[in-house]
Parts: C-alpha cells; sequence; structure tokens
C-alpha cells in the first residue's frame, strides 16, 4: 500500500505481540456441552478445567471467575456485564482481564496449537470476545488474529465502537494497524501485561501512524460505523439467482451476500464484496469484506463470513457445502480467486458461486 505503511511496519519492530502462540487452557464443559463442539478435526481436543474450577464454574476457592461468566459464548449481553460488576465489585478492566484465558480456550488453532484470546467492551456496555483461526492447508497470511476477529464480532452484534478491550499481550503491529480504521482509534484502550486497571491507548501504540485520511482527504464513515454500498445483483447474477428459485439456502445465501457487500467497509478500493457460507444443515453466515489503509491486514468476506459462523455455533469448516461471493464484475479488487483456493483446504468438498455485482441503486 505504498511506503507510508511500511514505515509504519518498521516502529512495531521488536514489539511484544498478543498474537504470537500463548499456551493453551483447558476449557470448561460443566454444562455439559463441549465448548469447541464442531472444531475442526485438525485441531487437538482441549482438556476439562475441573481441576481448575468447581463444576459452577467458580474458582478453587469459591469465588465466580471468568470460566463460569463466559459460558462458551462469544458475547455478554450490557445488562449481564453491569450485574457482575456491581455484585462483584471488580472494574470493568479487571472483568475483561479474567475472561482472556476462557476466551482463548474458543480458539481455533489447528496450525501452531495455541489459543489467543481478546475480550472488550463496546459503548453499548456488551462484552465481545475475539479468538485467532488458523486454516490448515493454507497460507499462514490467512489467519485470523483475536483482536480482528474481536472487530468483527463486534460488527456483526452492530456495535459502533470499542473502547476497552485485553489481550494476553501487548497486541502485534498488524493488528495496531486494523484498529487504525476505527472511528476515535487513538482512544482505543488496551489491556496486557497485567495491568487490568492501567490501560495504553492505541495514539501511544501506534503513533505517527498511517490510517484512513492518508488516503482518504475527505471525511467518511470508518470501521464499525453504517455504509451503504450502491452496489446490486448485475443481470447474470439474478439469472443465476432465478435459476436456483427454488433452493431455499441459496435464496438466502444471496439475500445475506448482497446485505454484507452493501454494508462493507471497502473506502480505499470502492470494491465492496460479500460472501455467504451454506452449511450442510442448512444454516447460512455470512460477512462482508473489510479493507485496512496498510492493505495487508484487510479481512476478505470469506474470512468475516467464517468469523461469524465461528459465533455462532459453526463446527468444523468441513460443514461448509456452498460459498456464495458478491462481488463486483471486473473490478480492481475480487476474492473470489482467492476464496477457491482457501476453499480447496478447509472445505474441499463445497461448491463456489460467484453472483457479479454492478453500481446501481436497488430497485
Amino acid at each position: 500500500a505504498g511506503r507510508k505503511p511500511a514505515r509504519c511496519g518498521a516502529a512495531m519492530r521488536g514489539a511484544r505481540s498478543s498474537c504470537l502462540p500463548v499456551p493453551p487452557r483447558a476449557s470448561p464443559n460443566g454444562d455439559g456441552k463441549a465448548v469447541l463442539t464442531g472444531a475442526p478435526s485438525s485441531q487437538p481436543a482441549v482438556p476439562t478445567a475441573d481441576a481448575a474450577r468447581g463444576a459452577n464454574g467458580s474458582s478453587a476457592d469459591g469465588r465466580a471467575d471468568g470460566w463460569g461468566i463466559l459460558k462458551g459464548r462469544f458475547m455478554i449481553p450490557a445488562e449481564e456485564v453491569s450485574e457482575h460488576l456491581e455484585a462483584s465489585g471488580q472494574t470493568i478492566g479487571q472483568f475483561l482481564s479474567s475472561l482472556i484465558r476462557p476466551a482463548s480456550s474458543l480458539a481455533r488453532p489447528p496450525v501452531s496449537g495455541y489459543h489467543v484470546g481478546a475480550v472488550g467492551v463496546g459503548a453499548s456496555g456488551a462484552a465481545y470476545v475475539g479468538v485467532n483461526l488458523e486454516f490448515p492447508g493454507a497460507a499462514l497470511n490467512n489467519s485470523v488474529h483475536a483482536e480482528q476477529f474481536l472487530v468483527v464480532n463486534c460488527l456483526v452484534h452492530g456495535e459502533r465502537r470499542i473502547d476497552l478491550l485485553a489481550v494476553s499481550a501487548a497486541p502485534c503491529g498488524h493488528c495496531r494497524q486494523f484498529y487504525a480504521e476505527l472511528e476515535g482509534a487513538g482512544d482505543v484502550g488496551f489491556l496486557f501485561g497485567g495491568g487490568a486497571d492501567a490501560p495504553r491507548f492505541l495514539g501511544e501504540l501506534l503513533p505517527e501512524r498511517f490510517g484512513p485520511h492518508d488516503l482518504e482527504e475527505e471525511d467518511f464513515p470508518l470501521l464499525l460505523q453504517p455504509h451503504n454500498n450502491l452496489v446490486r445483483f448485475s443481470t447474470p447474477a439474478l439469472r443465476k439467482i432465478e435459476q436456483r428459485s427454488d433452493d431455499a439456502a441459496l435464496q438466502a445465501a444471496a439475500s445475506e451476500a448482497l446485505r454484507t457487500a452493501v454494508a462493507a467497509y471497502s473506502p480505499y478500493t470502492h470494491c465492496p464484496s460479500g460472501c455467504a457460507v451454506i452449511t450442510s444443515a442448512g444454516r447460512v453466515y455470512a460477512g462482508g469484506s473489510i479493507e485496512s489503509a496498510a492493505y495487508n491486514p484487510s479481512l476478505s468476506p470469506f474470512h468475516t463470513a467464517c468469523i461469524h459462523g465461528v459465533t455462532q455455533g459453526l463446527g468444523s469448516f468441513d460443514e461448509i457445502k456452498e460459498i456464495v461471493v458478491a462481488e463486483l464484475q471486473g473490478a480492481r479488487v475480487r476474492h473470489a480467486a482467492n476464496v477457491r483456493l482457501l476453499q480447496r483446504s478447509v472445505a474441499p468438498k463445497a461448491k463456489l458461486t460467484v453472483l457479479p455485482l454492478r453500481y446501481g441503486r436497488p430497485r
């Protein structure tokens, strides 16, 4: 993305990183449900944590801990967060930090075998979990960092701002750059290194950062803000959809792929795209492309669709039977070719359907 992003990357050399491997922590299953239900078959099983916690989600000394609070979820509603803080006397920083290890147990790292977790609180007061995802048989640059996952999780739930997040160590330069796309990025607080009440802010962690306004002079809605890309299906796409009018799952996936393309974050290339995956059980998960001013930290719509799926209970990625990509025909930036490469590794039996888009207001 030019010289400036490279300069920002150089500034991060030597930083201790939460995106580096963190030893896995056992996962609780006292409710009879495996937290990693349906995790990729190439991922080692995660042992239980009964020795570290009681069956009621309490630590050895009887106090409620993060394991019993999280319960394998990727989001804790604001009301529940508020009630817990009042009952426990914890600060929000202490609360988020207590959830890092249980959150990391939800990660899917079949390549490294290491689990990374991040937990943040949004402006709404709800708490969100982020974990690392790795795709066996694919290049390492397809991996999703826990901090990136957290942002997409916020996006899925309509959260408009992240105020504070706790991570196991300082976020890597890749993630610092990704967070530069957020509204008020410099004020996002990071907790790491045991300092549960002493946040470090992105303005300090990534000084003189390369960001959105280095590429675009005019103001525009940033990441997590509402977007309305004026794209619609082309005539060839409409024909494909019509030919499968009796396929309810495809109809739902096409609608979701278009919806997420309309909402995609693509301020630099103006090539929004969306993706929906259909599972063998007929469930549909979707996500839109997310661009970074530095380009490399960007996420494809297939990655964001997979994140959506994981937050909603998607098991192994080989449960995916069809991938629907909606992208502009003949655009400078397209994702279908890369999605096809990744699909061959993680969901080899899946069908890839590409629905071309065009600019124009929906009819």
